[in-house]
């Protein structure tokens, strides 16, 4: 049918409120990443983790089934922060991979394929176009990280009680925090380097080329040095030792903690940066 046949009519439709239509963008994001199979497979495995540990508390309060295992009531008493430590590690490497997985792929192609000015055409600005994708990010990884950190954490507290919630409280202080802020740094840093790069496959590339330079490079300065200098650049290593102290153990970095929030304040500030700096509905060429 040709243009002038068309009879043109405006939206009389159900208008979304201004400050939740970045939520449009959160839902094709979204929409896109479960529509492989694969994908939508790893992500049901990375419950896994939490899945297992839902199973240790509960066989640790049934002593029925402790008899029947020949442990004790006690074997859970005194591997308390050791156990949530370890849990807390094997639910954040799942979710970093879910962050790589996604990152990449939520800015690059919208780039290369000139998209961003259709995005921006739309009631929507750059700031509502990366609190979008930033939320996509942040609804897929919070679940099977501090999500069924702090309800195996109440679980936790309610089947133990005597006050064990409030004894043990950094522990749910630690999921909260310390999930939410490794999403958030990661999440930018692989936002920010689609951007930059353009290209799903070298963006992935990119991202974890990115932290392992930065943690070699980390770790040769600090031989070099024989100090731990090196620890500013060590992202991981920063993220490890603000965990470890919300836990209320002992850090694995030699430097303050205050360091280690400042190493990746600037992590996510530079992320920021680059963002703001490359997602432009019209390239300006000097």
């Amino acid at each position: 049918m040709a243009v002038y046949e068309r009879a043109w009519r405006p939206y009389a439709g159900r208008l979304t409120p201004m400050r939740r239509r970045f939520l449009v963008v959160t839902r094709y994001a979204l929409a896109e990443a479960f529509s492989s199979r694969l994908f939508t497979a790893f992500y049901a495995a990375c419950f896994l983790p939490s899945l297992l540990a839902l199973f240790l508390i509960y066989i640790s309060h049934n002593l029925a089934l402790l008899e029947q295992l020949g442990l004790t009531r006690e074997f859970m008493g005194g591997l308390t922060l050791v156990f949530f430590r370890l849990l807390f590690l094997w639910q954040a490497i799942p979710g970093f991979f879910l962050m790589a997985i996604l990152a990449p792929g939520l800015i690059a192609p919208d780039l290369a394929n000139s998209a961003l000015p259709l995005y921006l055409s739309r009631p929507i600005d750059r700031r509502d176009y990366v609190l979008g994708k930033l939320a996509a990010l942040f609804l897929v990884v919070s679940p099977p990280t501090w999500v069924m950190g702090l309800a195996l954490f109440l679980l936790q507290a309610v089947e133990e009680g005597g006050g064990w919630g409030v004894t043990n409280w950094r522990i749910g202080l630690a999921y909260l925090v310390g999930h939410l802020v490794w999403i958030l740094v990661i999440s930018l840093l692989g936002l920010a380097i689609s951007a930059w790069v353009r290209y799903r496959p070298a963006a992935l590339g990119a991202l974890f080329a990115l932290l392992f330079v930065l943690s070699a490079f980390g770790s040769a300065v600090n031989g070099i040095t024989r100090s731990s200098i090196g620890d500013i650049v060590h992202l991981t290593r920063a993220i490890a030792s603000v965990v470890q102290h919300l836990f209320g153990a002992p850090t694995s970095s030699g430097l303050p903690v205050a360091v280690n929030w400042l190493t990746l304040a600037v992590v996510g500030l530079l992320s920021i940066v680059v963002l703001n700096r490359k997602l432009r509905a019209h390239e300006v060429v000097r």
